[in-house]
């Protein structure tokens, strides 16, 4: 896919951080955008900042891991712009702590968000791209967590472990089905200047019981400060967008903010090869 003026973007999660990145790049491209997030206020602020640069823009707040929330939001595209041509799958939290520990409330909204979301979003917006027979791709946006392991965070790694071997067989799917005109792409980003450490903020009603007694406990806490340090010290965002459009242009299926991640991923794979066991 070369060519996006006048050509269709939704994106999720995208009230903040790489999904608005995403959205202002597609405006910048003159593509028409569609957003979505959990958080109303942040998208009517996303909203503004694409119509300021020219573009046209349709927005639907709601929790994207619900699936008539997907449905919702195909509709609201088809009825607004007619196709769809670019699909971002970016919506996202962060849950720390060891599996052991962790409320069963998190190992349940992280999945739904990291992953069953955007496993919606592809089986709702694809029929679509396949039946246009022209250019498409769909992003996922993963994590460079889902290429390396660390002790700290086995639900997040889990995740976006799962989403980039979901975006990794679909590719293999639309090639072996002869959809070669849908792009398939997995965004793998390290440490970017993001807010998903404030993911607690925009919990769904049905996992915002904070009562548990994890909430108040020093590993919760250090999880929470050790989060916010590591996205602190990340790059600035702006260059985000420019790499994913750049690497959609190109066709290149990983699209890495950090081409640095490759080592500790191919550590973890001669592991593998050596029979090696993880450390």
């Amino acid at each position: 896919m070369k060519d996006f003026k006048d050509k269709v973007l939704v994106v999720t999660g995208a009230a903040d951080g790489i999904g608005r990145a995403l959205a202002l790049e597609g405006a910048q491209k003159g593509m028409k955008v569609v957003i979505n997030d959990i958080d109303a206020e942040g998208l009517k602020e996303t909203a503004s900042k694409v119509q300021a640069l020219g573009a046209e823009c349709a927005s639907l707040a709601g929790d994207i891991s619900i699936l008539k929330v997907v449905q919702d939001l195909y509709d609201l595209t088809l009825s607004t712009f007619g196709k769809v041509h670019m699909v971002v799958n970016n919506a996202g939290v962060a849950v720390s702590g060891n599996i052991w520990e962790v409320p069963l409330q998190d190992i349940d909204w992280i999945t739904d968000i990291n992953l069953r979301s955007h496993a919606y979003g592809m089986r709702v917006f694809l029929p679509k791209m396949i039946e246009q027979n022209e250019p498409c791709a769909m992003v996922n946006v993963a994590s460079a967590a889902g290429l390396l392991t660390s002790p700290t965070a086995p639900m997040y790694h889990s995740t976006k472990f799962a989403d980039v071997a979901l975006s990794e067989s679909t590719a293999l799917g639309l090639q072996a089905n002869g959809h070669h005109h849908v792009q398939m792409h997995v965004l793998c980003p390290a440490f970017v200047k993001t807010h998903i450490h404030e993911s607690d903020k925009h919990r769904p009603e049905r996992y915002a019981d904070m009562s548990d007694a994890y909430y108040q406990s020093q590993a919760y806490q250090s999880g929470l400060i050790r989060s916010a340090h590591s996205v602190h010290g990340g790059i600035d965002i702006d260059s985000v967008g420019m790499t994913v459009f750049t690497s959609v242009e190109a066709n290149n299926f990983f699209i890495l903010t950090h081409p640095e991640v490759k080592i500790p991923a191919g550590q973890r794979v001669k592991k593998l090869l050596d029979g090696d066991n993880p450390a």
